[in-house]
């Protein structure tokens, strides 16, 4: 039976459409509704709601879920429509009528905020993690291949003198430029939603700081009214940070997608990263750059998903909004899968040593011209220019490629301590005495 099921029958076809894609995208976060109502419990509890001997029931009830969940022995049946019903049914199975006092003073619409906020915060952690392996690949591409010379490239065209240092640096520090929008969405996700029911609080004396506490939020959602306006911004800011570093890691494949044709041939794939053609024997493909160089549009479309679903709703709750879950979910792995397949094959990709034409040594020649006959730089850059055209351009020296300061990158990857937040949660399955 549905919580909010009254007696009266409801069209099949309406049942489908309605329950939609909730019985496979509440997987994901199940065991969060698990501790959430553990929290709950530990409210009601306070509150004086229950007793102790009631709650300890329902908190038991819940680990062995909990668990079940953690083995992958639970599903959402179709009919029980959402992981909120499908654990209150299972409770009630296992427990009896107590587990009917689990709900008191909730709304499903406070529950699948808490369950996606408390999911969000532990793939956020976690994508900080991918965030910074993805950035310390980078730099050990850096230290490998540091002092090696490549052109750069503007307009692509070769422009000046760099090293495959530099190049590899670079997208390491814009990654690490990007993080803290990670952060400031984590910020967003880290208040607590529970007590706020359909969008209009409970009259019921329950402590929301307390939940915020056990839960590891920040702070509650104040006043109760914001947690439905919400939705869609907590949504769209972890997406939209994770789209940033998806675009870092865009731009990098798409240098591999030109680097690795015959014409640039600047870096090699070894084969094992690449594909054939089913009609060429000669061809590899480079098609996990090409895959992780549209990555970033996938997850920004899922942004703009989400957005659009909630951005022209009136204030309160909407049916609509259950539609950004699927979008959700479909963004977040597919960012954090981009971070570690991007790490994984930075680690395999090998520069060839190019020559340097010395056309690109121009722009240094003309500054060393006019410092050592002190002329105008203009002056000086018309010569360089008129040589270079002329064909009969000789640059006086060639310095050493320009390299990156490794050290102060490698000192913005390291992680700062965080607690894991799931053995925090656990804490609340345990016996409340």
């Amino acid at each position: 039976m549905k919580l909010w099921d009254k007696g009266e029958p409801l069209d099949a076809l309406v049942a489908a459409f309605t329950i939609g894609e909730d019985p496979v995208t509440d997987l994901a976060w199940a065991w969060h509704d698990v501790v959430g109502s553990a929290a709950h419990v530990r409210a009601q509890l306070a509150a004086g709601m229950l007793d102790r001997a009631d709650a300890d029931a329902l908190i038991a009830g819940l680990a062995g879920i909990a668990a079940d969940i953690e083995r992958g022995d639970f599903t959402i049946p179709f009919a029980q429509e959402d992981v909120h019903t499908a654990v209150e049914s299972l409770l009630t199975a296992r427990i009896g009528p107590v587990a009917g006092k689990l709900h008191t003073g909730r709304s499903r619409n406070d529950q699948v905020l808490t369950d996606v906020r408390l999911w969000l915060l532990e793939e956020l952690d976690a994508a900080e993690a991918e965030w910074r392996a993805l950035a310390a690949a980078w730099l050990d591409f850096a230290a490998r291949h540091g002092e090696l010379p490549v052109s750069g490239y503007t307009h692509l065209q070769r422009a000046m003198p760099s090293s495959w240092g530099l190049w590899a640096a670079g997208f390491a520090g814009a990654l690490l430029d990007v993080l803290p929008l990670l952060h400031a969405a984590r910020a967003v996700a880290a208040r607590n939603p529970l007590g706020s029911a359909a969008g209009y609080g409970s009259p019921l004396p329950l402590d929301r700081a307390l939940t915020a506490r056990l839960l590891g939020f920040d702070g509650v959602v104040e006043p109760v009214t914001a947690a439905q306006l919400e939705r869609g911004l907590v949504e769209g800011a972890a997406l939209g940070a994770l789209a940033a570093a998806c675009h870092v890691v865009g731009r990098w494949a798409g240098d591999l997608c030109l680097y690795a044709t015959a014409e640039f041939a600047l870096v090699k794939l070894p084969p094992a990263f690449t594909t054939g053609s089913s009609i060429m024997p000669q061809k590899r493909n480079p098609d996990v750059a090409e895959l992780l160089r549209g990555q970033a549009r996938r997850v920004r479309a899922a942004q703009r998903e989400i957005e659009d679903l909630a951005g022209a709703l009136p204030s309160g709750y909407h049916r609509d909004l259950q539609h950004t879950k699927a979008p959700l979910l479909r963004g977040v792995r597919t960012a954090r899968l981009t971070l570690r397949v991007a790490a994984h094959l930075a680690a395999a990709v090998e520069p060839r040593e190019p020559t340097l034409d010395p056309e690109l040594y121009a722009a240094s020649e003309a500054f060393r011209r006019a410092q050592a006959e002190g002329r105008p730089f203009r002056e000086v850059y018309k010569d360089v220019g008129a040589e270079v055209f002329a064909g009969t351009f000789v640059p006086a020296e060639r310095a050493p490629a320009p390299t990156p300061d490794l050290a102060s990158l490698r000192a913005r990857v390291e992680a700062p301590a965080r607690a894991d937040r799931r053995e925090g949660w656990r804490a609340l399955l345990a016996p409340t005495a």
